[in-house]
């Protein structure tokens, strides 16, 4: 197996706490943990099917695997764990991957689990800090509680709250000048709503802020915050609930369809009074994730928090796909067998006005996606933002992308395929870029992973080879402290 097709393979090993050498010199300030989430073993055997293997249909189907990066006085050392969640043990245990995105039975199949909220627990996508402990996200409300030093399963979050929840982002939006987490999910039933909540720093506690009616609730995984407004991106990849009753219809996402007649739908709401102040359609395209949005009054001049009246337009950055296939196309025996590549996106910013003119965008680069920027700099105008190419032959680039210009700097390597580029800002720096980009990457030529550690201008600063190979997974934080 070679190039890229290495990170799709299974992982079982798990290690606790090991050293890690590490090649250059790691900044001295760097201190606290890199936590990432992600599939890591879609392939099982069991003694309840006669030792016969059962696999998952799609990427995003395989069990939830953490791995962590612990920082300390220049040294690295390195936990990964899968959860033993109930997901873990019906894979594992009974040769089953039911109820997850795509593989058959899919989660929300069954009236029942829609109204009693027995989705997955197969968390398997991000993680965040949530009241006093660690969390790991799925697009189920069925969050669960990790330890933060060794991962282990510390059961399912308890919500202080009594909301319905169905279909839920696992990219929460931490608020920079309370702390408190936005998020939004889809509840459904005879009314169809999308749900905007936010959860207070230090409690568990959704509050709604909003819900909106909608006829076919789409597929939305990521969501955009300035400092008065959330946006929620709705593509046409849409659903009737009642498609979820029927026989033959295979996993979650089966249930949907592409209607691009519809367009792309802008929700724009006031964060301090829930108004949805516009409803914007532009010419149909699919999104996974957001990068950075922020408000301008009428001279473009920058809008803060308590001057959300002032503002005249949102700004918003995000990677754009011509259609659904970027998230249809991605079984694992397409991706196993090295003959489905991985989609191209545009990374696009977009210029909603909240009244009066129509939206218009500029596409600032191409093939990439996993775009990320400096905490810092969250709801501001900013200067980059960092991304994974997604052009895959011999190795791919992490990018950083001048959002004015749209100029790119690039750090490639061949046969080495990058993750997700995490920022992490110096304290105390003074330029946006002043930081380190940590990137868990795919060395196929060694067949195994390296946690790269890069400059903010991409220039390599250290690299730590892991005992293993660990396949592909999404998101990640780091976390500076962890009291």
């Amino acid at each position: 197996m070679t190039g890229y097709k290495t990170g799709f393979r299974d992982l079982t090993e798990e290690v606790r706490d090991r050293p890690l050498d590490v090649e250059g010199s790691l900044p001295t300030w760097l201190e606290g943990s890199l936590l990432r989430n992600g599939p890591a073993r879609w392939t099982v055997e069991t003694p309840k099917n006669g030792g016969d293997s059962a696999e998952a249909d799609h990427w995003f189907d395989g069990l939830a695997h953490l791995t962590r990066f612990a920082v300390m006085d220049g040294e690295l050392r390195y936990t990964n764990h899968f959860p033993r969640t109930e997901a873990y043990h019906n894979a594992v245990d009974e040769g089953s991957f039911a109820g997850q995105f795509s593989s058959s039975g899919g989660y929300l199949a069954k009236l029942k689990a829609m109204l009693t909220g027995e989705a997955t627990d197969n968390a398997n996508v991000h993680v965040a800090r949530i009241g006093d402990g660690l969390v790991a996200l799925t697009e189920t409300p069925n969050w669960i509680r990790l330890d933060p030093e060794t991962l282990t399963h510390r059961g399912s979050l308890s919500y202080d709250d009594d909301l319905t929840a169905h279909h839920v982002t696992a990219h929460l939006r931490q608020d920079p000048a309370t702390g408190a987490h936005w998020g939004y999910f889809t509840r459904f039933g005879r009314t169809n709503k999308y749900v905007l909540f936010r959860i207070p720093e230090g409690t568990t506690r959704r509050e709604p802020v909003t819900s909106i009616t909608v006829d076919r609730p789409a597929c939305m995984h990521s969501f955009a915050l300035t400092p008065g407004h959330a946006v929620l991106v709705e593509p046409p990849l849409v659903t009737h609930p009642s498609k979820f009753l029927l026989p033959g219809r295979g996993g979650f996402i089966n249930n949907y369809d592409w209607k691009p007649e519809r367009g792309t739908r802008f929700h724009i709401i006031r964060r301090d009074t829930g108004e949805r102040v516009r409803e914007l359609t532009v010419p149909p395209f699919f999104t996974f994730h957001t990068a950075n949005a922020f408000a301008v009054d009428a001279d473009g001049a920058p809008v803060g928090q308590n001057s959300v009246d002032a503002a005249a337009a949102l700004v918003v950055d995000l990677v754009a796909y011509e259609d659904a296939s970027a998230v249809t196309d991605l079984s694992m025996d397409a991706l196993r067998g090295g003959g489905a590549g991985f989609p191209s996106g545009e990374l696009r910013r977009y210029r909603l006005p909240l009244s009066g003119e129509t939206p218009a965008h500029e596409t600032l680069t191409t093939a990439v996606e996993m775009p990320r920027f400096s905490p810092a700099v969250h709801t501001q105008p900013y200067e980059h933002v960092f991304a994974q190419s997604t052009e895959m032959d011999g190795g791919n680039a992490l990018v950083r992308v001048d959002v004015e210009t749209g100029a790119t700097q690039r750090w490639a390597e061949p046969e080495v395929f990058s993750g997700e580029p995490i920022f992490v800002p110096r304290p105390d720096g003074d330029a946006e870029a002043d930081g380190v980009v940590l990137s868990l990457c795919l060395d196929a030529a060694e067949e195994r992973s390296v946690l790269l550690v890069l400059d903010g201008d991409l220039t390599e600063l250290a690299r730590a080879p892991l005992p293993h190979t660990v396949p592909f997974g999404f998101h990640g934080e780091f976390f500076p402290t962890w009291e």
